[in-house]
């Protein structure tokens, strides 16, 4: 972006039009932090600069992006980047059920697995990062625990802070994150690419 932080906090931002609807399928816009849904954001516009200026009263984040702007392109103004894990520990009141509301690989190509598989409830025990998935639960169905991608789970109780802080987190993830896994395997062949040159 061509404004520094300081040219950005002077700037002034009226009322915001209404967004246009993402056209086809795209992730939800939320809230660049903390996962918040757009429609609780305090939007603003700067017509001549066309930029728009967000604010979560959530997290007390505020953002500027270029209209149909790039990731990349945002400037976090206050705030600072969530470490997800971290976060969900200590917001979240353990232990608490869930639901399983999508399947993970094993159900499909291990025929041994006797794990949770979807729709199960179980109890969700604590949270932790994983490398490739982003962050893990340790979760109990019956007398043994299992380990399985915080995602792929809802809170049971939808009137909870759990419910809300599991939610946002899946909204993030699905507009935001990129995966370590991803990001170092990427590395490692570029790497072997440019010995190979």
């Amino acid at each position: 972006m061509m404004f520094s932080k300081e040219e950005l906090h002077i700037m002034s931002f009226s009322d915001a039009p209404k967004l246009e609807e993402p056209s086809g399928y795209e992730a939800e816009e939320c809230c660049i932090i903390c996962g918040n849904k757009l429609e609780n954001l305090k939007i603003g516009f700067n017509e001549k600069e066309q930029l728009y200026k967000y604010e979560c009263a959530n997290c007390d984040a505020v953002f500027v992006m270029p209209k149909n702007s790039a990731r990349d392109e945002r400037v976090l103004l206050k705030g600072k980047e969530r470490n997800w894990p971290e976060h969900l520990l200590k917001a979240l009141k353990f232990p608490f059920d869930a639901e399983i509301i999508e399947s993970n690989d094993r159900e499909f190509f291990d025929p041994e697995y006797d794990g949770p598989s979807l729709y199960d409830t179980v109890k969700v025990l604590e949270v932790f990062y994983s490398m490739k998935y982003g962050v893990d639960a340790l979760i109990r169905k019956g007398r043994r625990t299992y380990q399985q991608t915080l995602c792929f789970m809802e809170a049971f109780d939808t009137d909870t802070d759990n419910y809300e802080e599991l939610e946002n987190y899946k909204r993030w993830r699905e507009k935001y994150w990129l995966s370590d896994f991803i990001v170092a395997l990427t590395g490692a062949m570029n790497e072997v690419q440019e010995q190979g040159e």
